[in-house]
């Protein structure tokens, strides 16, 4: 597996790009975040966040962190979650369902 980003899909503040797709339901993906990505949580997938670059705020339950280059982060199932900054975090999805994506702002 290589992490480098061949095909991007813009999102407004952030872009992601698929970086290695093991089965249709787990995969890893590189985000980019320029400025703030919202409340939001998943019903079904887990996310692992490692930060790669760069530094911002990450909210994930009642948490607040100061994100920074080589922290990494569990968001299970469920989890109300947001992030802030500017910032390249690898996210390893597992349990990953088409619009299991619910937007709370």
């Amino acid at each position: 597996m290589r992490l480098e980003a061949e095909e991007w899909n813009d999102r407004g503040n952030y872009r992601v790009s698929i970086l290695h797709r093991f089965e249709k339901s787990i995969f890893v993906q590189l985000v980019e975040i320029k400025g703030r990505v919202g409340r939001h949580f998943h019903r079904r997938q887990t996310e692992v966040f490692v930060i790669a670059d760069g530094s911002g705020t990450l909210e994930i339950g009642k948490e607040r962190y100061h994100a920074k280059c080589g922290d990494v982060f569990l968001c299970p199932p469920g989890t109300i979650h947001s992030v802030e900054g500017n910032l390249k975090i690898i996210v390893f999805k597992y349990g990953y369902e088409e619009n299991d994506s619910y937007w709370l702002e």
